[in-house]
């Protein structure tokens, strides 16, 4: 494109019998530019028709073909052959135009005029307001479900019927040659138009393969383009460049250049962004499809556009629930998790593969393959029996933003970011900073609140061990707290686990930031051992329900076994409190919160069975530093 200069913006050509005025560019091939224009009605000249305007300005990457001062294209003597060679194509793609427009394919772009200009030659075409492919993905415009993105697949396969139906193959079948119609009620675009048919073939035209000279873009050509095997091309070629683009939109990136390499079994991860809240079979059918259309040899792709058609259509209805079948597909082995190796960096818990844990019959019994589609062939079996792996869910973890289920006593860990909820309940999650500093107003005061530290055992039935030592931040000048409770009970118990807790007794909605700077715990040699799941800085938010919030921790456990341990020991903690909004902005969104919604305390409501993903954002308000932590809602039935 660095060789081609385009058309301005508002830039006025005359086309004999109208004048059209440049909109802006959609995208160029390598014998011509397109771009999205308009002219004004003649009778009313406010209202304006949108057309694509196709300019013949071949890619020279010799430089020799440029425009004048007065935007004309320049072609001297020494790239006249080469200018003569791409009109032909351009002229050869213009005829497909008007054959297939004489068959009425809103699909397709229809020719209604050419003319010459600019020492080149301009086609019109009819066209809605919308942007190519390529463009939008580009500019992050992602497709929001799976639903819309086989809408689209199907409607270029609707297009391509009517190219075979003539004989005919596009045969650059790529994400600059897609154009999105924008929709009038504002949805996510699924209709299109094919664009760019300067490398059309026709079947029946056998010499014409002879003076083919441009086969699609790279990436989505074909093996047998690739490989200049020209005997093989036919349907199946433009159904592989679909699928490529099929899958591109999937996995959100570029299909790998060595396609040897790729994992086949299960080329869309189940744990995807479109995926995540699909069903398992949709993932299977899906990715089964996949696979048929990428196939190397062409005789194993699918052979037209009716038998791909079905199976999409197929697929749809999967989606949709008005086909019910469970199924479920040979398990693949999972890849490696990645590992935390600094600070705030994002982490994927597992890659795409390893879709289904096959569970209930004994391991690796499967029933009896069923087809399901003329074409493709998966396992069946209850689907009670395939649940999903969820830590292999890709999140992003920050080691600094911990998040923990309310009075849970174990923050949530790598591979284990799932808060499991039953339907129609709530719960609260807390995030914690670690290594935060801050400056604290020390003017406020805390009237009514308390804070004590507890250590307890599942054996007794005494509940909290406290040493009825409790403590008031009122009393303290700068809202700090030195803790000590004596380890004194003579009891032969395990010990369970050990805490803080923090009560706010005006039973009022205010939300703090408790500081807890040292745990330690001192044992019964007088060994010190640090407690780090409790030092932090707590994110507390307080209301009528949620008045008390106890932080607990079963890290003792590394260090001692028993009460006999820590006999004459004791527990240290030093803590300082502040509120929250001069200090932090923190936000809970949901991506599903039809399945589990949260809100701005952190309070997650379980609607219905699935699965969410909940993000937590933290921002400083002086140096607006943010950190961002992910965690999996699990909600299930009643009955577990």
């Amino acid at each position: 494109m660095e060789k081609r200069t385009l058309l301005p913006e508002g830039y006025i050509l005359n086309g004999g019998s109208r004048t059209y005025i440049i909109e802006k560019y959609v995208s160029a091939g390598s014998n011509s530019i397109v771009y999205q224009a308009y002219y004004k009605d003649t009778l009313m000249p406010d209202h304006r028709h949108t057309i694509l305007l196709k300019e013949l300005y071949p890619l020279d990457d010799l430089g020799r073909i440029y425009r004048d001062s007065h935007w004309s294209l320049i072609v001297p003597k020494e790239a006249e052959n080469f200018f003569e060679y791409h009109k032909s194509s351009y002229l050869l793609g213009n005829q497909a135009h008007l054959t297939l427009a004489a068959h009425g394919s809103e699909r397709i772009a229809q020719n209604l005029d050419s003319f010459e200009a600019n020492n080149t030659i301009y086609t019109v075409l009819t066209s809605k307001k919308g942007q190519v492919l390529s463009e939008a993905l580009a500019g992050g415009r992602l497709f929001p479900t799976l639903t819309d993105t086989i809408h689209m697949i199907l409607n270029i396969l609707k297009a391509l019927q009517v190219f075979h139906g003539h004989g005919l193959l596009h045969l650059d079948i790529s994400p600059d040659n897609i154009f999105l119609l924008d929709n009038e009620d504002g949805a996510f675009p699924t209709e299109v138009l094919l664009l760019d048919f300067n490398s059309v073939y026709n079947m029946n035209d056998k010499d014409a393969v002879t003076h083919q000279y441009y086969w699609g873009k790279e990436g989505y050509m074909a093996p047998e383009i690739i490989l200049h095997k020209k005997e093989e091309v036919g349907p199946w070629t433009d159904l592989y460049s679909v699928t490529v683009v099929w899958y591109e939109i999937l996995a959100d990136h570029r299909m790998e250049a060595d396609r040897e390499l790729m994992d086949f079994s299960a080329l869309i991860s189940p744990y995807s962004r479109l995926l995540l809240h699909e069903k398992e079979q949709s993932a299977l059918f899906l990715n089964t499809i996949l696979k048929k259309g990428l196939e190397v040899l062409p005789e194993n792709r699918y052979q037209n556009v009716d038998i791909m058609l079905k199976d999409v259509l197929k697929l749809l209805d999967i989606v949709s629930g008005r086909i019910r079948e469970p199924m479920a597909a040979v398990s693949t082995a999972p890849s490696q998790v990645k590992r935390r190796t600094a600070r705030r960096h994002p982490i994927r818990l597992a890659a795409a593969s390893a879709a289904l844990l096959l569970a209930g019959g004994a391991a690796g019994a499967m029933l009896m393959s069923q087809v399901i589609s003329p074409n493709l062939q998966v396992f069946q079996q209850p689907e009670s029996d395939t649940p999903l792996d969820l830590s292999q869910i890709p999140l992003e973890i920050d080691d600094t933003l911990i998040l923990t289920e309310k009075n849970n006593r174990q923050p949530l860990r790598e591979n284990q970011y799932v808060m499991r909820m039953q339907v129609q309940s709530s719960m609260s999650v807390r995030a914690t900073l670690k290594d935060y500093t801050h400056p604290r107003d020390t003017s406020d005061v805390f009237q009514s609140y308390g804070i004590f530290c507890i250590y307890n055992s599942n054996e007794d039935k005494r509940g909290w061990q406290f040493a009825d030592l409790t403590y008031d931040f009122f009393y303290t000048p700068d809202n700090a707290l030195h803790m000590e409770l004596p380890f004194q009970d003579t009891n032969d118990f395990s010990l369970d686990y050990i805490g803080v807790i923090f009560a706010n007794y005006n039973y009022t909605e205010t939300s703090v930031l408790l500081d807890i700077s040292d745990c330690t715990l001192i044992d019964g040699k007088g060994e010190e051992h640090e407690i780090t799941e409790l030092e932090g800085s707590h994110i507390l938010f307080f209301d009528k329900e949620n008045w008390q919030w106890n932080l607990m921790t079963t890290q003792n456990q590394d260090y001692v076994d028993d009460f006999k341990d820590i006999y004459g020991g004791r527990l240290v903690v030093d803590a300082q409190v502040c509120y929250l909004d001069p200090v932090l902005d923190i936000t809970f969104e949901s991506d599903n919160p039809e399945i589990a919604s949260i809100d701005e305390q952190g309070r997650i409501f379980a609607n219905r069975q699935g699965q969410a993903k909940i993000t937590v954002t933290v921002t400083d308000k002086t140096t607006q530093e943010t950190r961002r932590s992910q965690m999996i809602v699990n909600v299930i039935s009643k009955l577990g």
